[in-house]
C-alpha cells in the first residue's frame, strides 16, 4: 500500500501519541485539530494518516515481525533457529524471554496500534463530512481493517493464547469503541476478554469484506480483509471458518503465486502473491525488516537476526530453494535472509502462500477437501520452491511447511501458541514470559488495567 503523508503532523501530536504527550499539546495544535474534523479533506487524511501508522517501524514495517520471531526462539546459541546478535536491549530482553515493563519495543507497539483504533475511530465517527456515500462505505470499511489489525496483534502479544471451548476467560487488551479527543479525561478501563476482542476483530473483519471493493489500489481490499480473517480464524482453531476464508482467496482474489519463491520478495510495487503489503519509498514508512536482517551493503545493520544451522536442518532436501534463500555477510560471517535486501522493498504481511498453507491445515484438520486436497496444497509450494514432493501430507509435515515457507515473516511465535507446542522444556507455549507486559506507561495512565502474570 502507496501512503502519502498528508495527515497533519499537529493533528497526529494532538490526537494519536501517549497520554503523556497529549497534556503538552499548545493550542495552536487543538485550532488545527478542530480545522482538520471539520473538511472532507481533512478526514480523508487522517484514514491515510493511519495507514502511515502502520507503516511505521514500530509496527508493520518491521518490529511486529521481529518481536514475534524473536519470542518464539530459544535464546540458546546451539538450538535456536534464529539468533540475536544486534545491541537493542528490547529485542534481546524479547529474545531471552527477560522482559521488563519498560520495554520500549513492547511499549510502542502497543501505543501505535491504539494510535491506528483511535484514528480509525475518529474516521468513522466523522465519517458525514464525507460527500459521496459510496466513499463513506469504502473509507469506514478501511477504518475496520486497520484497527482490526491492530486489535488481532495486540491481543496475539498482550495476552494468553485464545483457547477454543474454553469458558474461564483470560484477560485481552482494552477494548476504545470511541474515539478519545480531550486527553484532559481520566480513560481508565480495564482490558476486556480475548474473546470478546476476537469477536471485535472478526465483526470488524466482516464489515470491512462486504463493503470494501475486491480493488483498492494500494490499500485493503475484500481480500485482505478476508485472508486476515482466515489468519484469525486459524489462531482461534476454527478449521471450517479458516478453510473456507482461504478458499474465498486463494478462488475469487485474482492473486496467484509467483513463479519462483525468490521472486516474492523485494520488490517495490505490489506483485500477484501480494493480498495486503506495505510499500516503502524515500518518503513514507521504515523498513524495519532491512534494517535488522540486512547486511550493511542492503541498507541493514549487518544482520542483527543471523540465520542458524538448526533452522537449515528443518528443511528435508537440500535443494528447496527456500533453504538456500539467504547469504553470507562477508563482512562479520553472519548467514542472513535474501528476503529482505531491497531497502526500499515492500514489507509483505499476508502473501498468498499463507492462504494456501491456511486451507491445507484446515481441511486435514475438518476432514475435508475444500478447493483442493491438503496433499496438492503443500506440494503446489514445494513444487515452486523445488522440494522434493510428498506422497502423503500429516499435521507435522504441514505445521513445518510454515516454518520453512514463512520464516522469518512473523509466525513463528503465533503458531507455537495456536498449536500448544514449546520454545524449549522450561517454556511451553501458555508460559507467562511468552506474553508481552502490559506497558508501565499504560500502567501510569489507566489506574484500572491488570498487569499481565510474572510482571
Amino acid at each position: 500500500m502507496k501512503v502519502n503523508k498528508l495527515i497533519i503532523y499537529t493533528f497526529l501530536a494532538a490526537m494519536f501519541i501517549s497520554c503523556e504527550s497529549e497534556l503538552d499539546v499548545d493550542p495552536r495544535q487543538r485550532e488545527d485539530a478542530s480545522i482538520t474534523l471539520s473538511t472532507e479533506s481533512g478526514i480523508t487524511n487522517i484514514l491515510t494518516g493511519t495507514y502511515a501508522i502502520a507503516a511505521t517501524g514500530d509496527l508493520y514495517g518491521g518490529r511486529v515481525q521481529v518481536s514475534a520471531d524473536l519470542l518464539g526462539q530459544t535464546g540458546s546459541t546451539t538450538t535456536t533457529d534464529l539468533r540475536w546478535r544486534g545491541t537493542f536491549v528490547p529485542f534481546r530482553q524479547m529474545y531471552t524471554k527477560t522482559m521488563l515493563v519498560d520495554n520500549g519495543f513492547a511499549q510502542n507497539i502497543w501505543a501505535r496500534s491504539y494510535e491506528i483504533i483511535n484514528a480509525s475511530n475518529i474516521v468513522i465517527e466523522n465519517i458525514n463530512k464525507v460527500a459521496d456515500p459510496a466513499k463513506q462505505t469504502r473509507m469506514i470499511a478501511e477504518a475496520n481493517f486497520l484497527k482490526s489489525l491492530a486489535y488481532f496483534d495486540l491481543v496475539r502479544f498482550f495476552a494468553k493464547p485464545y483457547e477454543a471451548g474454553k469458558t474461564n476467560s483470560q484477560l485481552g487488551v482494552v477494548i476504545r469503541d470511541k474515539a478519545i479527543y480531550d486527553y484532559n479525561k481520566d480513560y481508565s478501563k480495564e482490558r476486556s476478554s480475548v474473546e470478546e476482542v476476537y469477536a471485535l476483530v472478526i465483526a470488524g473483519l466482516n464489515k470491512a469484506y462486504t463493503d470494501l471493493p475486491a480493488s483498492n489500489s494500494f490499500y485493503a481490499n475484500k481480500y485482505a480483509a478476508k485472508a486476515l480473517l482466515a489468519r484469525v480464524y486459524l489462531q482461534m482453531q476454527n478449521y471450517p471458518a479458516a478453510r473456507d476464508a482461504a478458499n474465498d482467496v486463494i478462488a475469487n482474489s485474482g492473486a496467484r503465486l509467483m513463479a519462483t519463491y525468490k521472486e516474492a520478495f523485494n520488490h517495490e510495487v505490489n506483485q500477484a502473491e501480494d493480498i495486503f503489503a506495505i510499500q516503502i519509498t524515500n518518503q513514507t514508512g521504515t523498513n524495519d525488516m532491512i534494517t535488522f536482517f540486512a547486511s550493511g551493503l542492503n541498507g541493514g545493520r549487518g544482520g542483527d537476526v543471523e540465520i542458524r544451522g538448526t533452522y537449515l536442518n528443518k528443511f528435508d532436501d537440500v535443494n528447496d530453494e527456500r533453504r538456500n534463500f539467504n547469504y553470507i555477510n562477508s563482512v562479520n560471517g553472519r548467514r542472513l535472509t535474501s528476503k529482505y535486501t531491497s531497502q526500499f522493498g515492500d514489507v509483505p504481511i499476508i502473501r498468498l502462500a499463507e492462504m494456501y498453507l491456511i486451507r491445507a491445515e484446515a481441511n486435514l484438520q475438518a476432514g475435508t477437501t475444500v478447493g483442493d486436497t491438503p496433499l496438492n496444497d503443500i506440494n503446489r509450494l514445494r513444487t515452486r520452491a523445488k522440494a522434493t514432493l510428498f506422497s502423503t501430507v500429516t499435521l507435522a509435515n504441514i505445521f513445518r511447511e510454515r516454518e520453512l515457507e514463512l520464516g522469518m515473516e512473523g509466525f513463528r511465535i503465533h503458531d507455537i501458541k495456536r498449536t500448544k507446542g514449546s520454545i524449549s522444556s522450561s517454556l511451553p507455549w501458555d508460559s507467562d514470559l511468552l506474553v508481552f507486559p502490559i506497558p508501565q506507561r499504560e500502567k501510569d495512565v489507566n489506574g484500572l488495567i491488570t498487569q499481565n502474570p510474572g510482571y
